[in-house]
C-alpha cells in the first residue's frame, strides 16, 4: 500500500501495462454496477450480499485489487488513479440499495425518520421544530434536486455523507502529515468505514450516524486551522480561511445531531486547552535556551482552536436549549448513573442483550465480536502503540503537526472517555456504541499515522512486496465491509423494506375499523404508522411475542394492549418471516410459527388483506379462553378487505401520528 515516491518513478510515469490494468479496473467496476442494476429485488432480501449477482462481487474485488496495486507501485499517476478506483468501488458498494433499486432501505428508526422527512417535505411539519432536522433537510434537498421520492432522497443522503468520510478522513491525515504515502493510508482507512458497527450506528438512515459520517469535514477544518494550512496573507494572523467556512459546517453538524456536536465540542475544547499548555511549555523551553520567541509573536507554529470551539459551543447551547428532549436525555443519563452507583447493576445493557441473543442462537460471542470489531480492534492497538511511542511529546511539546495531532487526540481520550463510559450504564447504554462510532473516526486518523510510521520504519521495499501488501489491504477491506450491511453473517436481517410492506400497511391503516388492535412480530406496526404518516382512529398497536405465536391457541388467546375485546388484527409478511427465520436465525420465531398461521383452518383466524407478500389476519377472540380453542364454529364476523392490493396513498405532507411517540432519545 506504500507507493514509491522517488523522482525517477514520478517522472517516468506508469508503464503501458499499468495503464491497461487501470482501464480494465474501471471498466470492470462499471460492468459490475451495470449487472447489479439489471437485478432488482424480487420481494424482501434478508441479505444484500447473497442477493446481489456474483458478477458484481467479482468485478468489485478485481477493481479493488487493481486500485490498491496501482496506488502502491505505479507512481504518482497510479496513486491517484488507483485510490480513485478503489474509492469508487466502495461508493458503489455503499450505494447497492440504490443501484439494485430498493424501494426503501431502512427499518426501525429509519422508518420513523422517513415519516418526519415526508412531513417536512410536504409542509405539515416545520423544519426547525425538530431537534435534528439536518438529515431531513439534506434528504428533501436531494430528493427535489434529483426528482426522486423522499425515501430515495434519504438513501442518497446516507451515501453523500459516506462520501464525505471517504474524502475528508484522508485529507485530515494529509493536513497534519504532508506525505502522499500517509494520504494513501488515510484513504485506505476511510474505505474500512469503521464508524458503522451495526449495534448503534447503521448505514440505513440514522441521524446520529449521518452526523458521525459528516464529522470528518469538521475535523479537517480544525486541523487546517491549527496547522496553518492554506494560508491567506490578506487575512489577520489569527484568522484562517478554514475559520471562514467553519461556522456553516459546525451549525450543520449541530442540526445533523446534537449528540455528535457535544462530542465534537468536548474534543475541540480538549484541543484548545492542550494547545494552550503546549504553547506555554514551548515558550518556557525556548526562553530557557535563550531563543527569541518574539519573531512569531509568541504564538508558536500552530494556532489555537479558539474561534471554532466558541462558535460550536454557542450554537450548540442556543440550539438544544429550546428542545424538551435535551432535558429528558440529561435526566435519563443522571438517573442511569445514580442507579448504577447505588445498585451496581445495569452496565452495558445493550452488550448483555447481544450476548444473550447470541447464546440463544447457539453462536459464540467471541465470533460475533470478531466479525463486527476485529478490524477496529487492530486500529485501536495500532493507535495505542503510536500514542505510547509518542508519550514523551506530552511533556516536551510536539515537534510536528502530526505529533501535535496525535497528542491532541490522545488527550481527548481523557475527556471523551469518561463521557462515553457514563453512557454505558442503565437505559442509555445503547448510546455508548454510538459514541464508539464517533471515536473510530479519531482512531482512524491516528491509526493511519501509525501505519505510516510502521511502513516508514521498514524502509524501501520492492514492487513484489508492495503488491503483496496491497492484496492484504484488499482482504482487510473485504473483512470490514462484510459486516457493513446487516445480514445473516452477523446474525442480523437486512433493513430492506419492500414496496409491498408499505402498500399493505397503508391499505390496512386506511380501512381497518376503529378501536381494533393491530399486532405484529418485532418491530410492531408503530414504525410503519410513522413512515406512512397514517393516523387511524382508535387503532392500538402492539408487538406479539414468540411465545404467543407458538400455537394457534396462544395466537387466539393473545392479549391485545387495549382495543376491542372481540379480536385483533395480526400482520404477517414475507419480510417478517425472512427477518426472523433467516436474519435472526430463529431466535424468537421459527418457520413453523408463520406456517401455522398461513395454513390455519381454525374458523377464528381469517385472512382479510393480502397483496402477495403481505397479509393481515383477523383473530376472533370471542369465547376464546383456556377451554375455548374449539368452542366456536363458523366464520368470524370480521370486516374483510381481502384483495385490496392497491395502495391507499397518504400525501407526504400528512400529519404524523401522535400515538407513535418514541421515548426521548430513542431515535
Amino acid at each position: 500500500m506504500i507507493p514509491d515516491t522517488s523522482p525517477l518513478r514520478r517522472d517516468a510515469g506508469p508503464p503501458p501495462a499499468a495503464l491497461l490494468a487501470l482501464a480494465s479496473g474501471y471498466l470492470a467496476l462499471a460492468a459490475g454496477v451495470f449487472v447489479a442494476r439489471l437485478h432488482p429485488p424480487n420481494g424482501y432480501e434478508p441479505s444484500i450480499y447473497a442477493a446481489t449477482p456474483a458478477v458484481y462481487w467479482v468485478c468489485a474485488v478485481a477493481a479493488l485489487i487493481v486500485g490498491f496495486v496501482a496506488a502502491a507501485t505505479w507512481g504518482r499517476f497510479g496513486r491517484y488513479a488507483g485510490i480513485g478506483l478503489a474509492g469508487l468501488t466502495v461508493v458503489s458498494f455503499v450505494g447497492l440499495p440504490l443501484i439494485r433499486g430498493y424501494y426503501f432501505y431502512g427499518g426501525g428508526d429509519a422508518l420513523t425518520h422517513l415519516g418526519y422527512a415526508r412531513a417536512v417535505s410536504g409542509g405539515s411539519a416545520e423544519f426547525f421544530n425538530h431537534i435534528y432536522p439536518g438529515g431531513y433537510g439534506l434528504s428533501v434537498f436531494l430528493a427535489r434536486a434529483m426528482d426522486v421520492p423522499v425515501r430515495h432522497g434519504m438513501m442518497y443522503a446516507t451515501l453523500a455523507v459516506t462520501a464525505v468520510t471517504l474524502l475528508f478522513l484522508p485529507l485530515c491525515v494529509w493536513t497534519v502529515l504532508r506525505d502522499p504515502r500517509a494520504a494513501v493510508l488515510g484513504a485506505f482507512t476511510a474505505m474500512l468505514l469503521m464508524p458503522i458497527n451495526n449495534v448503534s450506528t447503521t448505514i440505513s438512515f440514522h441521524t446520529y450516524t449521518v452526523a458521525t459520517l459528516y464529522f470528518p469535514f469538521a475535523l479537517y477544518l480544525a486541523f487546517k486551522h491549527i496547522a496553518r494550512g492554506g494560508e491567506d496573507e490578506s487575512l489577520p494572523g489569527w484568522l484562517s480561511p478554514a475559520n471562514l467556512i467553519a461556522p456553516v459546517a459546525l451549525f450543520s453538524l449541530v442540526i445533523f445531531h446534537p449528540q455528535v456536536a457535544v462530542d465534537t465540542a468536548i474534543l475541540f475544547t480538549t484541543f484548545l486547552l492542550a494547545g494552550v499548555v503546549m504553547r506555554r511549555l514551548r515558550t518556557r523551553k525556548e526562553t530557557a535556551h535563550g531563543v527569541d520567541v518574539a519573531a512569531d509573536g509568541g504564538r508558536g507554529p500552530s494556532r489555537l482552536l479558539i474561534g471554532q470551539t466558541l462558535v460550536l459551543a454557542a450554537v450548540l447551547v442556543l440550539w438544544v436549549s429550546g428542545f424538551e428532549k435535551t432535558y429528558i436525555f440529561a435526566e435519563n443519563l443522571v438517573n442511569s448513573l445514580e442507579t448504577f452507583t447505588e445498585t451496581g447493576e445495569g452496565a452495558g445493557a445493550v452488550a448483555q442483550d447481544r450476548s444473550e441473543s447470541a447464546e440463544r442462537a447457539g453462536i459464540s460471542l467471541l465470533e460475533l465480536f470478531a466479525k463486527l470489531f476485529s478490524v477496529n480492534l487492530l486500529y485501536v492497538l495500532a493507535c495505542g502503540g503510536l500514542i505510547l511511542a509518542k508519550v514523551r511529546s506530552l511533556f516536551d511539546g510536539p515537534a510536528s503537526d502530526a505529533d501535535r495531532a496525535i497528542t491532541y487526540i490522545a488527550l481527548s481520550a481523557l475527556t471523551l472517555g469518561p463521557f462515553f463510559l457514563a453512557q454505558f450504564v442503565g437505559d442509555v447504554s445503547g448510546y455508548f456504541f454510538r459514541h464508539l462510532g464517533f471515536a473510530m473516526v479519531l482512531i482512524g486518523v491516528v491509526g493511519s499515522l501509525a501505519l505510516y510510521r510502521a511502513a516508514d520504519g521498514i524502509g524501501p521495499v520492492g514492487d513484489g512486496a508492495r503488491t503483496a501488501v496491497a492484496v492484504v489491504g484488499v482482504l482487510v477491506v473485504c473483512v470490514s465491509l462484510a459486516a457493513f450491511f446487516p445480514s445473516p453473517y452477523i446474525y442480523l436481517p437486512s433493513d430492506h423494506t419492500p414496496e409491498e410492506e408499505f402498500a399493505g400497511f397503508e391499505s390496512g391503516f386506511a380501512f381497518l375499523p376503529d378501536e381494533t388492535s393491530m399486532a405484529k412480530p418485532r418491530p410492531g406496526p408503530g414504525r410503519m404508522m410513522d413512515a406512512t404518516n397514517s393516523d387511524p382512529d382508535g387503532v392500538r398497536l402492539w408487538q406479539i411475542s414468540g411465545a404467543q405465536m407458538s400455537s394457534l391457541e396462544r395466537v387466539i388467546n393473545a392479549t391485545p394492549e387495549g382495543g376491542s375485546a372481540d379480536g385483533y388484527y395480526l400482520v404477517l409478511s414475507e419480510r417478517d418471516r425472512e427477518r426472523e427465520v433467516v436474519g435472526f436465525h430463529g431466535i424468537r420465531f421459527q418457520a413453523e410459527d408463520f406456517e401455522r398461521i398461513h395454513d390455519a383452518r381454525d374458523p377464528r383466524i381469517t385472512l382479510v388483506l393480502s397483496n402477495g407478500d403481505f397479509r393481515i389476519y383477523y383473530v376472533d377472540q370471542r369465547d376464546a379462553g383456556p377451554a375455548g380453542a374449539d368452542a366456536r364454529v363458523g366464520s368470524p364476523e370480521s370486516p374483510s378487505i381481502a384483495g385490496a392490493d392497491g395502495v391507499a396513498s397518504t400525501p407526504d405532507g400528512a400529519a404524523r401520528s401522535a400515538r407513535s411517540v418514541r421515548p426521548a432519545g430513542a431515535v
